[in-house]
């Protein structure tokens, strides 16, 4: 017993007791969205997005050695910390002009095993996350031959961002098949 004649445990539960009746309750768990994630870029006036894990990073257009006896979209080779990695204009891969390579043409390393490759694209426009659940859309009716490798869309602000699947492209027999 305490001086006051109170027994300290009985205070203890009393003082609890009080918090909790009194006391604001926790906040709701709330549910995040499910985000997806990739890195946009531009073919032309074509908006595409490539799923992260099948890009290992972005650089500017490096210098290229030019290789004889391959089709035109396949600008050469380039040296990369080391890896050697064949250069592919994407546009023109696609029967559209070539990228003009100035400040904003970016060159995108892609990430598929057996393969050191990197596509040209007319510019790069960052990280986009979009809403899984809300912002994806099927695509039906876009006549272009860019649309062959594109797996479904993202809509925001009017603007349709086509997934690309770069490794369906790679695994492709027309983009394996790189000679003259």
């Amino acid at each position: 017993m305490s001086r006051s004649g109170q027994d300290p445990l009985a205070l203890l539960r009393k003082i609890q007791r009080e918090s909790i009746e009194r006391g604001p309750g926790l906040p709701q768990e709330v549910q995040a969205a499910v985000l997806w994630s990739g890195v946009g870029f531009r073919l032309e006036d074509i908006q595409l997005l490539a799923p992260l894990d099948q890009v290992l990073e972005v650089l500017p257009c490096p210098d290229m050695t030019w290789v004889p006896g391959t089709k035109g979209w396949v600008k050469g080779v380039a040296n990369v910390r080391g890896n050697l990695i064949t250069i592919v204009d994407l546009p023109e891969y696609f029967g559209k002009p070539p990228v003009f390579k100035d400040d904003r043409a970016r060159l995108l390393v892609i990430n598929v095993p057996g393969l050191h490759a990197g596509l040209l694209v007319n510019e790069v426009l960052g990280l986009r996350h979009f809403d899984e659940d809300t912002e994806r859309q099927k695509l039906s009716g876009v006549d272009d031959p860019v649309m062959t490798h594109v797996n479904g869309a993202f809509l925001r602000d009017n603007v349709l961002w086509g997934v690309f699947d770069i490794q369906a492209l790679a695994e492709s027999a027309t983009f394996r098949h790189v000679a003259a």
